[in-house]
């Protein structure tokens, strides 16, 4: 009886503290998933296919298009060069519509190991002039590049770099209290928004929004950030290692905007052609997205002008811009949320301008 009561005693104190640690979990998730956040990261599925474009084109692009001259450049082409006969860059290389921007379908593969195609993006193909044939005829090769170039071996040996690469800006942006700023901004109240932001160390190229990332989960939004250098041609520290300046800076407040204007352009912007005048010979993505970013443009510098008292933008859309920007840009300057003023009314009213402007022409 005595080893019973022991044993029930034990089973209550092992009970106790296991219904400690899980409502401790819990609360650690919870807290977690309140957390605005913006991410940086680097992706195998991504990196894989800048590389193999990089190696296609490298032999005629662009001086000044080239990858920034680094140690870790200087590792992927000695570890890659040997594959450049491979089907795959063949296959790149004789594609017209292949271009910069092609890397950003790695995130439509399930993983880099099957790059099995999610079709829940099949729509998003038509927007980087790629089929779901060429999908197709992509998968069997990008599989046999990735084992024959042991390139799973090659990611994990430069994991410390890519988190070094990355750090500082990551920290900036937390220290800068960044995100913070945007939601204040748009005086919204949601938690558990976050900003996914994939570096691409061998892109000296271009940006890339991305706004079907996670199965378009309106609490995330995604860009591909390049390393845009400025003296590619030198190894350097800020080459290796990204720091937030105004461009990147500017960057990310035009892509988190998106997470509170996507929603109110989906509501307010009503017959798509109605906006024909503005957009001609333009598909219906193609109108959305013009008339969002007549928007989110000017949003982007009033943010910078309003958050760190940059003037570029805010004079050249208040005294230089002769197009309807310039009314957008007035009206948005307009919103004072220390006052109280609703967002969601003045990007209403932003569209109203629109809707007139398409009208007089």
């Amino acid at each position: 009886m005595k080893n019973t009561s022991i044993l029930i005693n034990l089973f209550f104190i092992i009970t106790l503290f296991a219904c400690k640690e899980k409502n401790t979990t819990e609360y650690i998730v919870t807290e977690k998933e309140k957390t605005n956040q913006v991410i940086f990261k680097i992706d195998e599925r991504i990196e894989l296919l800048r590389i193999a474009f990089n190696l296609a084109v490298q032999d005629y692009i662009d001086v000044g298009m080239l990858p920034c001259e680094t140690e870790y450049s200087k590792r992927v082409n000695k570890h890659f060069r040997e594959f450049k006969n491979h089907q795959l860059i063949k296959y790149i290389d004789d594609s017209p519509n292949i271009l910069f921007d092609f890397p950003t379908i790695g995130l439509m593969f399930k993983n880099f190991e099957t790059f099995e195609f999610d079709d829940t993006y099949s729509k998003e193909l038509s927007g980087f002039k790629i089929t779901k044939s060429d999908i197709d005829s992509l998968q069997p090769l990008l599989i046999d590049f990735s084992e024959k170039s042991n390139f799973k071996i090659f990611f994990e040996n430069n994991k410390k770099y890519y988190r070094n690469s990355v750090k500082t800006i990551e920290n900036q942006v937390n220290q800068e209290k960044l995100f913070d700023s945007i939601v204040d901004f748009f005086q919204s109240k949601e938690k558990g928004l976050e900003m996914i932001v994939f570096v691409e160390l061998t892109n000296s190229a271009n940006n890339k929004a991305v706004s079907f990332y996670d199965n378009y989960n309106p609490k995330k939004r995604a860009t591909i950030l390049g390393n845009i250098c400025e003296t590619p041609d030198k190894s350097t520290s800020t080459n290796e290692i990204l720091e937030l300046d105004d461009n990147r800076r500017g960057i990310l407040y035009h892509e988190t905007s998106h997470l509170f204007t996507d929603k109110l352009l989906d509501k307010y912007i009503g017959e798509l052609s109605q906006y024909k005048t503005i957009c001609e010979d333009c598909d219906e993505i193609k109108i959305k997205d013009k008339i969002d970013h007549l928007i989110v443009n000017p949003l982007q510098w009033l943010l910078q002008h309003k958050i760190n008292g940059k003037d570029d933008g805010h004079n050249f859309y208040l005294n230089e811009c002769e197009d309807i920007r310039k009314d957008i840009y007035a009206k948005l300057n307009e919103y004072q949320p220390e006052n109280g003023m609703s967002f969601e009314q003045t990007y209403s009213d932003c569209i109203n301008l629109i809707k007139q402007s398409a009208s007089e022409r």
